[in-house]
């Protein structure tokens, strides 16, 4: 009788908790001034960087007269030094005031935009860059950290997908708009714009107020305060999906006037940002459901689809400027679903005052990715061609896809704190 009663109720049971659930979610805010400040300050940080992606491949060979295998390391010691500096930054992040560190570094970070007019030499350039990656990476491993401070722990999926989109909007919007100053006007006209993109970020930065956060600053120290060592095993799927994603974002431009579609490269980022913000309308309600594993496995899924397709594009001359441009939109879609995913993977393998360090170890996995996908594409476009690349980017997925689904996942529902 005990059983039927429990089997006629458990349905009203379920709707209760999902209604419950539902009211005290509206009933905590996530769009507070706070939140709407640091997406800004973060979209203007991200778009005034990527002003420069895909058009620094043209500078340096214009410019400086250096081939691409050379430009790709000189882009690629900017994500070096990022890389270098992020575990660094997770301890005093850890330790200290996150607002007053994301401040300072964030103007630091702008600064360094003029060194790029001013550098007469390849020399001083790569100076300038190594001291931007600096400022960059840290100011990276810090926002990420401030923004879970700010964001209601109900709403944390949720809440770190619309932030994600605030940086992956610029990663597509930066280079569209970078490729079109790029038509039209001087080089230096792309520092001249990241200099003021990102002066007004740095406003928006200087309104935030952050709620305390829990420090470690008594703790001893050891690995797990500069990188969430319980992290280094997810980090390894990102590593190949940022290689794969450096070269979308460094060397697309040069593939698309190889391929000669029709309208122009900065219709591929238009095309990218639109199914970044398809993916971002559903991905993070779904990770607050739970379905974490889930995103990223649909999401690597068109990662590898995407790559090969863009691979084929040269192969098929009747149709590369639809595979070109369909392409993007599954990058957008697949890395859309990922980027909030995998944020989410991390902090939830450590504790909330190493927020910092898991943001760090998710930030030097990508970074490392970029910086070897930027490295090898350089080299790979000098010795095979370009299209070859994406057959690199291909494989770079596949591998990703079959470790996630082979130990990745297995790893983060045995460990997970929450």
């Amino acid at each position: 009788m005990k059983a039927v009663k429990k089997f006629r109720f458990e349905p009203f049971r379920r709707l209760s908790l999902f209604l419950q659930r539902t009211f005290e979610s509206r009933k905590t805010p996530l769009w507070t001034k706070n939140f709407v400040f640091i997406n800004i300050s973060n979209f203007l940080l991200f778009f005034s960087f990527y002003l420069l992606m895909p058009t620094l491949p043209f500078y340096l060979a214009d410019v400086f007269a250096i081939p691409n295998a050379q430009a790709g390391l000189v882009i690629a010691v900017y994500v070096l030094a990022s890389t270098i500096i992020k575990p660094l930054t997770a301890f005093i992040a850890d330790a200290f005031d996150r607002k007053t560190i994301y401040v300072f570094l964030f103007f630091m970070f702008i600064a360094l935009f003029a060194a790029y007019i001013a550098a007469a030499t390849l020399s001083l350039f790569v100076i300038a860059r190594i001291l931007q990656g600096f400022a960059f990476g840290a100011l990276m491993t810090t926002s990420n950290a401030l923004v879970i401070d700010i964001i209601p722990k109900r709403r944390q999926g949720e809440g770190i997908g619309y932030f994600g989109l605030s940086s992956t909007l610029a990663m597509s919007m930066g280079p569209l708009i970078g490729l079109l100053i790029y038509d039209y006007f001087d080089y230096h006209y792309i520092f001249y714009g990241a200099l003021i993109f990102g002066t007004i970020g740095g406003v928006f930065a200087i309104l935030i107020k952050s709620p305390a956060s829990e420090k470690s600053r008594k703790d001893a120290i050891n690995l797990d305060r500069f990188l969430s060592t319980k992290g280094l095993t997810i980090g390894f799927n990102f590593v190949f999906l940022g290689m794969a994603y450096a070269t979308m974002t460094t060397y697309i431009a040069m593939y698309g006037k190889e391929l000669k579609v029709w309208g122009s490269a900065g219709m591929f980022f238009i095309i990218l940002s639109i199914g970044l913000i398809i993916s971002r309308l559903f991905s993070g309600k779904n990770i607050d459901k739970g379905k974490v594993l889930e995103m990223i496995k649909m999401g690597n899924i068109f990662a590898v689809f995407s790559f090969f397709l863009l691979f084929f594009a040269d192969k098929t001359p009747h149709s590369q400027s639809l595979i070109y441009y369909i392409s993007a939109l599954t990058i957008g879609l697949s890395y859309g679903m990922m980027f909030p995913s995998f944020n989410v993977m991390f902090i939830n393998l450590a504790p909330h005052n190493r927020r910092a360090a898991a943001s760090s170890t998710y930030l030097t996995s990508w970074d490392l990715g970029i910086g070897l996908g930027i490295v090898f594409g350089g080299e790979i476009i000098d010795a095979m061609g370009i299209s070859s690349i994406y057959a690199f980017a291909g494989l770079s997925t596949m591998i990703a896809l079959l470790y996630f689904v082979s130990i990745s996942s297995g790893y983060f529902t045995k460990n997970r704190l929450r």
